[in-house]
């Protein structure tokens, strides 16, 4: 079974009906790539499948999104860029391309790959543009929530979902162009505050502590704290907190996960710790919520901040 905390990904085949929808996604995933580690991974279609010495041609386009480490980029349009984190990469077709992480520091990446008429008129009416294709958007947490989307509807597939993914990539590219706007007139605190929510949204199943979060970030710990509940309310620990547990009402309706293993899967300290938590923000043991969750007309609807968690932007 493959480990998702490193590796995801999906291709998917494409009807008339998704192509008329304007535009249309045709897979998807994510990558933690550790130093020195052969890059790509193999297990791709052919037509995907890359090394370094001979780059490729798509026939469609991608926009990955480069979380963590630093890496190069080559195409035929925009020569050599340094890719660091924080970067969009847009990838066009007919475009001669190739890319790799730093062997010293590996890279996260997240991907999604799509086509249609909305994708060429990004391109016609230069929005986006093949000579500029490294775009520095900075660490976003509303550009990472469209790709954690797609990763989860690929993943449980609900009624409708490629057309729900179509609309979370067309949600990507307007972050990519919100945020890199966002960089150019942004204040230092906002940064500051984006790529935090977008560290702390990555690493939902990870463990976590604020004090390397704020070194990561260049700040020290006071003002890290104090930036980040003025501006969203509350303090990073319960911002993390609160993510995993809407991930953890996410397990429990969408997989057959017991709560133990839930639990660590989320690297609570306990089954007893977890359930405590989640008990005190829902009102419900994660049980009870599994069971109501998994009758629609009897499921949990409060909608109290402590019961109500989202991964957008707050």
């Amino acid at each position: 079974m493959p480990d998702f905390t490193k590796e995801y990904f999906r291709y998917l085949p494409v009807s008339e009906r998704e192509r008329q929808w304007g535009l249309y996604v045709t897979g998807g995933g994510f990558n933690a790539i550790a130093p020195r580690e052969p890059y790509p991974r193999p297990g791709h279609p052919r037509m995907y499948a890359f090394d370094w010495s001979q780059g490729r041609r798509l026939p469609e386009y991608q926009v990955l999104y480069i979380t963590r480490g630093e890496g190069d980029f080559e195409s035929e349009a925009s020569g050599r860029r340094t890719i660091t984190p924080g970067c969009a990469v847009l990838l066009f077709a007919d475009v001669w391309h190739r890319y790799r992480p730093s062997p010293a520091t590996g890279w996260d990446e997240y991907w999604v790959s799509y086509d249609g008429d909305y994708a060429r008129r990004l391109i016609d009416n230069g929005f986006l543009k093949p000579e500029e294709p490294v775009l520095r958007t900075g660490l976003d947490d509303a550009l990472l929530h469209g790709y954690l989307s797609i990763i989860e509807r690929m993943r449980s597939e609900p009624v409708g979902f490629q057309q729900l993914i179509a609309a979370d990539t067309m949600e990507i590219l307007a972050a990519v162009l919100g945020a890199v706007r966002g960089q150019q007139t942004g204040s230092r605190i906002q940064a500051v505050v984006r790529q935090a929510k977008s560290l702390l949204d990555a690493k939902v199943e990870r463990t976590l502590t604020m004090d390397k979060l704020a070194a990561q970030l260049d700040v020290s710990v006071t003002h890290f704290y104090r930036v980040f509940k003025e501006s969203t309310g509350m303090s990073p620990y319960q911002y993390h907190l609160q993510l995993r547990i809407h991930r953890a009402k996410e397990m429990l309706h969408g997989t057959t996960l017991s709560v133990k293993e839930i639990a660590k899967k989320l690297r609570f300290e306990s089954e007893f710790h977890f359930s405590k938590l989640f008990k005190k923000k829902t009102d419900f043991s994660p049980s009870a919520w599994r069971e109501l969750s998994s009758r629609p007309t009897e499921a949990p609807t409060r909608s109290s901040p402590r019961t109500t968690v989202s991964r957008r932007r707050k």
